[in-house]
C-alpha cells in the first residue's frame, strides 16, 4: 500500500522534472504549428531556432514547476489525489508568481503562456494518474 507521503514525494518529483519537459515540448509544438500554418505573426517575437526556444522554455519553467510541485505535493499529502482544476489553477498562479520574479520579456504573451502552464499541469497530473501514483 502506498502512503500519502510517498504519493506527495512522487508528485513533487514528477512535477519538478517532467513539468519543464512538457512545457518545452508544448511551446515547441506551438511554434512549429505557427510556422506551418503561416501564423508566425501571432508569435510575440521572431523565433531564432526551435532548439534555443525549447531550451529557454525548459530552463525558465523549472521555477514554476518546482513551486507547483511543492503546493500540489502538499495537496496530495493531505488528500491522496487532486482534481484537474486544482492542478491547473496552482500552475497558473505559480507561473504568474514566477513571471513577476524572473525576467520574461514576453509581456503580451503572458496570458497565453499561463494558459499553457495550466494545460501542462493537467498533462502531468494525467501522467501521475496513469502511473497509479495519485487517485483520480
Amino acid at each position: 500500500m502506498v502512503a500519502n507521503g510517498q504519493r506527495a514525494l512522487w508528485t513533487f518529483l514528477i512535477y519538478a522534472l517532467a513539468g519543464p519537459f512538457f512545457a518545452a515540448l508544448a511551446l515547441l509544438i506551438v511554434i512549429a504549428l505557427a510556422g506551418v500554418f503561416g501564423l508566425s505573426g501571432l508569435l510575440p517575437v521572431e523565433v531564432t531556432g526551435f532548439g534555443e526556444a525549447a531550451l529557454a522554455a525548459f530552463v525558465w519553467s523549472a521555477v514554476p514547476a518546482v513551486i507547483t510541485g511543492l503546493i500540489l505535493g502538499g495537496v496530495v499529502w493531505r488528500t491522496g489525489g487532486l482534481t484537474w482544476m486544482v492542478a491547473a489553477a496552482v500552475a497558473v498562479i505559480a507561473f504568474a508568481g514566477a513571471a513577476m520574479l524572473l525576467p520574461l520579456d514576453l509581456h503580451d504573451a503572458r496570458p497565453y503562456l499561463a494558459f499553457l502552464a495550466g494545460l501542462v499541469s493537467v498533462a502531468v497530473r494525467q501522467v501521475l494518474i496513469q502511473a497509479d501514483i495519485i487517485v483520480d
